[in-house]
C-alpha cells in the first residue's frame, strides 16, 4: 500500500450562498457514499480520487473551513509525488464538481424564496449546494447495481468493487481506496463483473452500461443541451428514464428534469405543501430548469429538521428525567446490604 507523503495546500472558491457545514452534513447522510469517505466531527472530510495523470495511482483529499470565511473550502491533497499545476487544477475540478462549488443557485433562491411553503426549509439549508457522487463512473455503477435491487445492496456491491478493483492507499494515518475510472471499468468482462453484480444477468448489464457510458462525450453529458444529454443515455442498453436522470442529476449536477411522478418525489411535494399540492407540471413550471435543485433540497431539509425534532425531544426526555438516586455502598467485607435497601421495622400499633 502506498504512502502518500507530500502534502499540496490550495484554496477553493464556491458561489455563495455557501455553507460547509451542509456539505458535511449532506456527505454523512449520503448512503451510497458514506463509507468512501473519513468525516472528522471537527469539520473535515476526506476521501480518495484517481490520480488524473495516472490511473494506477490515488490521491487523498482532506477539505475543510477557510480561514478567510470566505464561501468555498481549505483543500489539503495528500498524493505520493509532487503534483504539477495541471493536475493539481483537475483535483481541484474534481472536488468542486463533487461538492457542486460552482452551482449558481442564486435564481433557483428566488423562485423558492416567493414559493411560501418551501422556505421555512431554507432555515437549515440556504447554504447547501448539491452534493453528487464522486465521479460518473461512481454514479454509473451504483445506479445500475440498484436496477431491481435495494440501496443497501447497490451500496454494499459498489463498495466491494472500489475496494477489490481500486486503488489502496494510506494518507494521514487512515486507508482509502479510489474507485477506478470509467475507461478502467469499461474493460470488465462479465466474468470479472459477476461477483460485484451478484447474478450473471446483472455483470452483464452492469458492463453493457459502463461500456455504453464510456463510449459517450463525457462533455456532452456535462455540458451540452440537456434533452441531447439525456437521449445519449437513453441510447445506452441498459439504461432507462429513472437511471439517466438520476445519472444527470446525481452524479454531473443537472437539474433540469426530474421524473415527479415516481412516489419518491411525490411523497416530498406533499411533505412540504401539505394538503395544497401543486402538480407535476405546475412544479416544472414553478423551477423551470432548477426542479432538481427544488427536489434535492426540500428532500435534504425535511430530513434534517426531522432529525432536528427528534434530537430536541431527547434534549427534553433528558432535562426532565429525574435525577438517578445513588445508594450508599456497604463497608468493604461487610455482607450486611446498606440500611437503605433492608426493610424498616414495623412500627407498634398502639391499641
Amino acid at each position: 500500500m502506498t504512502e502518500l507523503g507530500i502534502i499540496t495546500r490550495t484554496i477553493l472558491s464556491a458561489t455563495a450562498p455557501y455553507d460547509l457545514d451542509c456539505s458535511l452534513r449532506a456527505l454523512a447522510g449520503f448512503r451510497p457514499g458514506r463509507r468512501d469517505i473519513s468525516l472528522d466531527p471537527g469539520g473535515t472530510v476526506r476521501r480518495a480520487f484517481p490520480h488524473p495523470a495516472d490511473p494506477d495511482a490515488a490521491v487523498v483529499v482532506e477539505v475543510a473551513e477557510r480561514d478567510d470565511g470566505a464561501p468555498g473550502a481549505a483543500l489539503t491533497v495528500f498524493s505520493a509525488e509532487p503534483l504539477d499545476g495541471p493536475a493539481l487544477d483537475a483535483v481541484r475540478g474534481r472536488v468542486g464538481d463533487w461538492l457542486g462549488l460552482d452551482d449558481d443557485r442564486a435564481e433557483f433562491l428566488r423562485r423558492a424564496g416567493a414559493d411560501g411553503p418551501v422556505r421555512p426549509l431554507f432555515e437549515v439549508a440556504r447554504g447547501l449546494h448539491q452534493v453528487r457522487f464522486s465521479s460518473l463512473a461512481e454514479g454509473v455503477v451504483y445506479f445500475t447495481l440498484l436496477q431491481n435491487s435495494t440501496q443497501w445492496y447497490a451500496t454494499l456491491r459498489k463498495r466491494r468493487l472500489t475496494l477489490h478493483l481500486g486503488t489502496m492507499v494510506r494518507a494521514a494515518g487512515e486507508e482509502f481506496t479510489a474507485l477506478p475510472d470509467l475507461a478502467r471499468l469499461a474493460r470488465l468482462t462479465p466474468a470479472e463483473a459477476l461477483p460485484y453484480a451478484g447474478a450473471p444477468h446483472k455483470a452483464e448489464r452492469l458492463v453493457q452500461v459502463l461500456g455504453g457510458v464510456a463510449a459517450i462525450d463525457e462533455e456532452l453529458l456535462r455540458t451540452g443541451p440537456y434533452e441531447r444529454a439525456r437521449d445519449a443515455l437513453l441510447a445506452v442498453r441498459g439504461i432507462g428514464g429513472y437511471t439517466a436522470h438520476a445519472l444527470l442529476l446525481r452524479a454531473l449536477g443537472r437539474p433540469d428534469a426530474v421524473p415527479l411522478e415516481m412516489d419518491q418525489y411525490a411523497h416530498t411535494a406533499r411533505a412540504v405543501y401539505g394538503d395544497a399540492v401543486p402538480s407535476p407540471q405546475e412544479l416544472r413550471e414553478r423551477y423551470g430548469p432548477y426542479i432538481g435543485w427544488w427536489a434535492y433540497t426540500c428532500r435534504t431539509a425535511l430530513t434534517w429538521l426531522e432529525e432536528d425534532r427528534k434530537e430536541r425531544e431527547r434534549a427534553e426526555r433528558r432535562r426532565s428525567r429525574p435525577p438517578a438516586v445513588r445508594r450508599p455502598r456497604p463497608a468493604p467485607g461487610s455482607t450486611r446490604p446498606p440500611l437503605t435497601a433492608r426493610a424498616a421495622p414495623a412500627e407498634a400499633v398502639v391499641g
